[in-house]
């Protein structure tokens, strides 16, 4: 799991989502270097590369070969975003239908216990990072079940795609209680075999989701605009 902004160091976390900022609103290149980094924000050689390292591991970042750094492609508009919503519109309810799909009484176990801590715990104090990181692991948890990879592999790709549009929008704590029960609805589903109610529920949970947060999203590319 990613490392959550409460476990690092404040200015350690201010420091990731100001170079995240400026890749969102194209303020930066592409291609970088630790020294064009370095001057560019006043970082010490040893920050640059815990950010850098952050990045990557988050996903937006690679090392290239021989110098310097590519920063990889991300949502960074609200019609992106809403895309990349209706793409797993597409793609998870029929991945659940697939001739495949084969349930693992032990993956929906690890999922349940993951979703009911979620709803144990002190959600309003909780980290957000760490909060979207189980939300993202349940989704391609359920896919991986297709036997299909592509599917898994399509949807990874879009969720670390918006992963950096999803941090900077408000987190929602009293709808990540209502994801998490939806997510328990789609499990409870899976549990009993019904799959094709399963995959409906699914569709019903990410249109629910994209009416929820495509106005985050759009708020938050109108503030970068003024």
């Amino acid at each position: 799991m990613s490392q959550s902004l409460a476990e690092a160091a404040p200015e350690d976390a201010d420091d990731y989502q100001t170079l995240a900022d400026d890749w969102l609103t194209n303020r930066i290149p592409e291609e970088v270097s630790e020294q064009f980094l370095r001057q560019r924000y006043d970082w010490t050689k040893a920050k640059v590369a815990d950010v850098l390292v952050r990045a990557a591991r988050e996903g937006w970042a690679e090392r290239k070969e021989g110098y310097g750094w590519r920063l990889l492609q991300v949502a960074k508009t609200p019609e992106a975003f809403d895309e990349i919503y209706r793409f797993r519109m597409a793609i998870e309810p029929v991945a659940m239908l697939e001739p495949s799909f084969e349930l693992d009484r032990k993956v929906l176990d690890q999922q349940r216990r993951i979703q009911e801590g979620m709803l144990d715990m002190d959600i309003e104090s909780a980290p957000g990072e760490s909060l979207l990181e189980n939300g993202s692991l349940f989704h391609e948890e359920i896919i991986k079940l297709s036997g299909n990879p592509f599917f898994l592999m399509a949807l990874q790709r879009v969720n670390r795609m918006r992963r950096l549009m999803e941090y900077r929008a408000e987190i929602n704590r009293e709808r990540l209680i209502e994801q998490c029960t939806e997510h328990l609805e789609i499990l409870s589903l899976l549990e009993s075999g019904d799959i094709v109610d399963a995959s409906y529920r699914m569709r019903q949970h990410l249109s629910g989701a994209l009416k929820r947060k495509s106005p985050l999203a759009w708020s938050w590319a109108a503030d970068k605009a003024e």
